[in-house]
């Protein structure tokens, strides 16, 4: 038998990350059904109030005096967790409502922005007060009865504990005498979807509105913003004079602005191949009255851009965050990228680059930047005292395939000059908050069971359904602790969500060799699995290269331990087989780890001819037959271990109709002298299979395929 003795990624490591912040906490929240972090607030001790929706009657709350949830609804939720992480102070349900937003006050008050919560508003949306300890409402006002003309998006408090609410509306909001804008700008505006077999019927444009109330819940200010087509506002802040800052989206070529804007020209509308239009990104400021617009002004480029955050530091400087399609952003010289990388258009803002522009007190660009790459719209922003923003990059669109892909590094901090990233945290994607020491704490949602909880968090384990809402504190400033970020399979670098597989997402099967991501792993660490010390190949502080035990059964409980320090175990889905095969590059994609049948390797100088066999080296084929150790070699002779479950191949064909036929599999086994999980395939090159030098192959395993790999064929 042939050995790929020097066999890629058995002691590899993947591309290193900048050094990581510590996980204070990473906690699940949920329960059985589903549930989602909306947005999160901290107080003076460093508590974070998580709000969201759920549909879990188990999910976990202290009371249920204003409704329970519901399985086949969705409720809002509130959820203090402690300073620790470890425990809650309080969680309730409110029936009949779903979450848009949180605050707190000085006093640790907290305002709710809702739709649809029983009481006065209960056909449209409510801002609500509630006392510290979310037992007494104190207030709840209606911001609307018409919930199809006006979408609240945003809630911010200032120091004298006024609330401030922004969105976007037709007609159907009480505007207050003196307001800058008191009336609906005229214009009629398309249907969403030009040119369908619907359009529907022309209707008033909506514009960006903000109101203003008092701590007992009085109207100070009501006024729209905005010109003769769509207008939104997406967020709010309120700087130390009472002025408010707003940022959102613009198709008005008319949209108000001022003399000292950054543009005052209108980008231009776009219409997305997905549907829908998209404009310009625009940042205004209002006066504590709501009477006078002491700033407005175009953001954006030649496509579609919009602002999704905004926030604004001790000095009045307002940083907003958004996504762009414009290859022509008006980026700053020395930004931290200056470059688009999204590449074509897609449907929507979340296909292009992510955004980050600073303004001064008066207006000024003082900088601008792209951030991220393809799919990674920015969708909230946070600065500390020192004036870094802190920046959550959306984890979709194309880019989101494997939890190494950039998505899994969701939180980028951007130095104070906006002229490079000083730190990433792989936890974030949502809702951004920062504390008095200059704490991160985030919220959102999780499909994943294999997003990793840390030790004595509240909720360690995935609760359930489609996802569970989480909450995390990062602090950039305190070396890690040890903490997993990933595992994935160590030839392809995927996690167990395999393409088109049905395998659970983070499943890992026996003898598998799997790469564990994290941080504070030291040069010594021991992997614990099901009660096993997993054999280990390679170790750094950022990755360990291990073997799952043959004798793992689900669920899959994994800790990592460092010195006096140990992970929580994170569980995760065992399955039969999660297969992946070795690439020569050890990047998980492209040419495979091969030998031809002479014994070289294969590559575009040095094809494989039809009707020879090729070997590849494979892992996360299952159970071996007879059983081997855990951590020994495989046999230099027979009888070789053979997986338990069929293994069979598919190559690329000639014609490309089918596209694919089988290829003939004519040994396999535990390849000799490897470790034990890496298996030998050696496959017949058909008679008919493509020839070139990327020719795709696959390996099966009871229909679960490995993504793919290439041969060089002739």
């Amino acid at each position: 038998m042939r050995c790929l003795c020097a066999l890629p990624l058995l002691a590899a490591a993947v591309a290193a990350q900048a050094a990581p912040p510590r996980l204070d906490y990473v906690t699940y929240l949920g329960g059985t059904y589903t549930d989602t972090g909306v947005g999160l607030a901290v107080d003076a001790t460093g508590s974070a109030y998580v709000f969201g929706n759920t549909q879990s009657p188990d999910f976990p709350l202290t009371s249920t005096a204003f409704g329970a949830p519901f399985y086949s609804l969705s409720w809002a939720f509130l959820t203090k967790l402690n300073a620790s992480g470890t425990a809650i102070d309080f969680s309730i349900c409110l029936e009949n409502s779903t979450a848009i937003a949180v605050a707190l006050d000085a006093s640790a008050n907290i305002y709710l922005l809702v739709n649809s919560f029983t009481g006065p508003s209960a056909d449209g949306s409510s801002l609500l007060k509630l006392d510290p300890t979310a037992s007494t409402i104190l207030f709840n006002v209606p911001i609307s009865t018409s919930p199809d003309t006006v979408f609240p998006a945003a809630l911010a408090v200032d120091g004298a504990g006024d609330a401030y609410v922004a969105g976007g509306a037709g007609p159907g909001i009480t505007t207050t005498g003196g307001a800058y804008q008191p009336q609906l700008a005229p214009g009629s505006c398309p249907p969403p979807t030009p040119g369908g077999p619907n359009p529907g019927p022309v209707y008033a444009c909506p514009d960006a509105f903000v109101m203003k109330f008092s701590p007992s819940g009085s109207l100070i200010y009501s006024t729209y913003l905005g010109g003769s087509s769509i207008d939104s506002a997406n967020a709010i802040a309120i700087d130390s004079s009472g002025n408010a800052w707003i940022a959102g989206i613009t198709l008005s070529a008319d949209f108000p602005t001022t003399a000292n804007a950054v543009s005052r020209t209108f980008g231009g509308v776009i219409h997305a191949t997905g549907g829908g239009y998209f404009g310009d990104a625009f940042v205004a400021e209002l006066d504590p009255a709501g009477a006078k617009l002491l700033y407005s002004t175009y953001l954006g480029g030649s496509a579609a851009d919009g602002a999704l955050g905004i926030v604004v530091d001790s000095a009045g400087s307002a940083y907003v965050a958004g996504g762009t399609l414009s290859a022509d952003f008006p980026v700053t010289p020395g930004a931290a990228q200056t470059i688009f990388v999204a590449g074509s258009p897609g449907p929507g803002l979340d296909y292009g680059d992510g955004f980050v522009a600073k303004f001064s007190a008066g207006g000024q660009l003082v900088y601008s930047t792209y951030l991220g790459g393809p799919g990674q719209g920015a969708t909230s922003i946070a600065v500390d005292s020192q004036g870094q923003a802190y920046v959550s990059l959306a984890p979709s669109g194309p880019a989101a395939t494997s939890c190494l892909s950039p998505p899994a590094v969701p939180v980028r901090v951007l130095n104070s000059s906006g002229s490079a990233v000083a730190g990433t945290a792989p936890v974030g994607g949502g809702p951004l908050a920062v504390d008095r020491e200059g704490v991160l704490y985030a919220a959102g949602a999780t499909f994943s069971p294999a997003f990793f909880a840390t030790q004595h968090a509240f909720q360690s384990e995935f609760g359930g359904g489609d996802t569970d809402a989480f909450a995390a504190k990062i602090d950039f400033t305190q070396p890690p602790l040890p903490g997993l970020t990933c595992i994935v399979n160590a030839a392809t670098l995927f996690d167990g969500n395999l393409p088109n597989s049905g395998a659970p997402n983070g499943a890992v099967a026996p003898g598998e060799v799997v790469a564990l991501v994290g941080s504070g792993f030291g040069s010594q660490p021991t992997v614990n699995i099901n009660g096993f010390n997993a054999p280990i190949l390679y170790a750094s502080d950022t990755q360990i290269n291990a073997v799952v035990p043959f004798e793992v059964e689900d669920p899959v409980a994994i800790a990592v331990s460092s010195g006096t320090e140990t992970t929580g175990f994170v569980k995760l889905p065992a399955v039969d087989a999660v297969p992946g095969v070795f690439t020569i590059d050890e990047s998980g994609s492209g040419q495979a780890a091969a030998l031809n049948q002479d014994g070289t390797v294969n590559s575009p100088s040095n094809p494989a001819a039809r009707g020879s066999v090729v070997s590849l080296w494979t892992t996360g084929t299952g159970l071996l037959t007879p059983a081997i150790a855990d951590g020994s070699l495989g046999p230099l002779g027979a009888p070789f271990p053979v997986p338990v479950l069929g293994v069979s191949a598919i190559i690329g064909s000639a014609n490309g109709y089918p596209p694919t036929i089988p290829a003939p599999v004519v040994w396999v086994g535990q390849a000799p002298a490897l470790i034990a999980g890496v298996t030998q395939v050696n496959l017949g090159i058909p008679s008919n299979a493509a020839t070139g030098s990327a020719v795709p192959v696959w390996i099966e395993i009871e229909r679960v395929l490995s993504p793919a790999v290439t041969l060089a064929v002739k």
